[in-house]
């Protein structure tokens, strides 16, 4: 809360008003636990007695990208002889609706693939990949359909050309030949869009992205584009979204692994479990008793079962003398986004050494929580899974991935709202501890839908607001400011569904989406709630009796303590 002049606070109120009847809505996905219809993040098979495989959707959900195109992906419009005379013009303004991703699954040598699809030829089974079926829900402004110039565009990087090393289409296609361009026949220059031959039109997008050989290791990446033909040979390339797959294959051999090894029949594998829980924590993992030199992949899954956060890992390998040999933040396939992985080999003495931390820090609500550590080593003259540092960065995750954009982890980067109901503004099956951002007003009231609980405030919005009121029921609980966070549990001994933040007395982003972020934790790591503004005359006037004698002099002590801060930071 601010003094401010009169005059400017009768400006303020009438921006918020114009502002507040507006559509808080802007470009989300939708798709619940991982897709609305059906989703399948593994799927195992069998090849033989001695042979079999897992395949894995990489991402594990589907990842928002940058807006406008990533520049690699404008680079390869722009360079390629076919497009010459055309101009591709990346959006400045985000769509207003969604992408409802329907399905998206990962598909083994048993699975029947693709077998949503009208036509039966389309159905396949007998190798690995994935299916995905995208709805798009225009908004608002938003291009819209049947005018014949709304189209997709998808850039494909795998390990498994359907060419030869001549750019001559084969049947089966090329295992370990390298692939990266728009995905549409080579020999297709009349546009690069994927609707003119691929499954997909106006309002929605479906890909089989498949290969036969099961037995071979594959990686498959896509990032898609939603763009609008504004005028011929013109194109406005708006929100994309990344999806793909990969296989691992596991042969039966003969190999001696050390001791706690949980697959001794395939590659040696070993799994750790362990939690971080501040932002200095190092956790050091030291496997010793391997062959010097022999092959090693690390993945970290930060997604567990528990996680209230889910943390932001950092990996690092060094060798016996201490040399940091390798380290990453964001590559592994297991996770949600924010989980580590990297590759190596193994240290002249024999230790493979690994060290795990918070990254950037420990910003808060990234600090801490549960993951799983997986290292496997491979043998001599093996292909080494997700060797490609667009999957596994060996310098800070670098690569294919680095200009993913996942939403919520600033101020500046919220996640938005889902949709409306009446004046409530809905967030859906949205991972915890990120920050979320409606539309600005005096304040908002905060609703946990189904078994969500909110138990913290993370953080508040920094800005020249630097004061803000929370309350629970009648109860005022105390002031906040940026830096700040609120513990329901610590205060109340559970999670709430219900708070109210007000005295919101200005916008903090420049556009609708950023004008008032907040970084909330759930009792989950996943969770759903609801906000709507409120009014003055709606916010809480007094500081009611507590219900029991623990949680007033809890609430006493604590609000005493606040006063004094509040007061000593008025008067610098």
């Amino acid at each position: 809360m601010r003094k401010k002049p009169y005059f400017l606070i009768c400006v303020a109120t009438n921006l918020l008003m114009a502002l507040t009847n507006q559509s808080a809505m802007a470009f989300s996905l939708k798709f619940g636990k991982g897709a609305i219809s059906y989703y399948n993040p593994t799927e195992p098979y069998v090849i033989d007695a001695n042979t079999s495989g897992t395949t894995f959707l990489s991402p594990r959900y589907v990842a928002p990208i940058k807006l406008g195109g990533t520049n690699d992906f404008l680079k390869m419009l722009n360079d390629d002889v076919r497009w010459r005379g055309w101009d591709f013009i990346p959006s400045d303004k985000n769509l207003y609706g969604n992408f409802e991703i329907l399905y998206y699954y990962a598909c083994g040598a048993q699975t029947l693939c693709a077998k949503e699809e009208p036509k039966s030829d389309n159905h396949i089974r007998g190798g690995v990949g994935a299916y995905i079926n995208i709805k798009y829900n225009p908004q608002k402004t938003d291009p819209k359909p049947e005018q014949a110039k709304i189209h997709w565009i998808q850039r494909v990087v795998n390990n498994h050309s359907l060419y030869n090393e001549h750019q001559i289409h084969i049947d089966g296609g090329t295992h370990d030949l390298r692939y990266d361009g728009i995905d549409i026949p080579i020999w297709m220059n009349v546009n690069p869009y994927y609707d003119t031959v691929g499954t997909a039109n106006e309002s929605s997008f479906r890909d089989k992205s498949y290969r036969i050989d099961a037995n071979n290791p594959h990686f498959w990446v896509g990032e898609l584009y939603l763009v609008e033909e504004i005028a011929p040979q013109t194109v406005k390339i708006y929100n994309g979204v990344r999806w793909g797959w990969i296989n691992r294959v596991y042969r039966r051999r003969n190999i001696l692994c050390p001791a706690k090894s949980i697959s001794s029949d395939d590659n040696c594998t070993y799994e750790f479990s362990d939690s971080l829980s501040s932002g200095t924590e190092v956790d050091s993992f030291k496997l010793p008793g391997f062959t010097p030199g022999k092959r090693f992949t690390a993945r970290i899954d930060n997604d567990i079962p528990g996680n209230r956060c889910n943390p932001n890992t950092y990996l690092t390998a060094s060798d016996n003398s201490g040399y940091i040999s390798n380290f990453d933040d964001n590559s592994s396939p297991l996770g949600d986004g924010f989980a580590s992985a990297l590759k190596g080999s193994v240290s002249s003495d024999g230790t493979i050494n690994l060290d795990v931390r918070a990254a950037n820090g420990g910003r808060r609500g990234e600090d801490r929580g549960n993951y799983k550590l997986y290292v496997e080593l491979y043998e001599e003259g093996e292909f080494l899974p997700e060797a490609d540092e667009f999957i596994v960065g060996s310098s800070g995750g670098g690569g294919f991935g680095a200009e993913i954009e996942i939403p919520g982890r600033t101020q500046d980067d919220p996640i938005l709202p889902d949709e409306r109901e009446g004046n409530w503004q809905l967030f859906r099956n949205v991972p915890g501890c990120r920050w979320y951002d409606p539309h600005t007003t005096y304040g908002f009231e905060f609703q946990a839908l189904d078994d969500t609980l909110f138990t913290e405030i993370l953080d508040f919005p920094i800005g020249d607001d630097n004061r803000f009121t929370v309350s629970v029921g009648d109860t005022i609980v105390g002031e906040f400011s940026p830096g700040e966070s609120l513990d329901f549990v610590s205060l109340f001994g559970h999670g709430i569904s219900n708070f109210k933040i007000t005295d919101i007395d200005s916008l903090f982003g420049s556009t609708e989406e950023t004008a008032f972020p907040i970084q909330l934790a759930f009792n989950d790591r996943i969770g759903s709630f609801k906000m709507r503004p409120i009014s003055k005359e709606s916010s809480p006037q007094s500081v009611p009796e507590s219900s029991s004698v623990f949680g007033l002099l809890t609430l006493g002590a604590w609000g005493f303590i606040k006063a004094l801060k509040i007061r000593s930071n008025k008067q610098q």
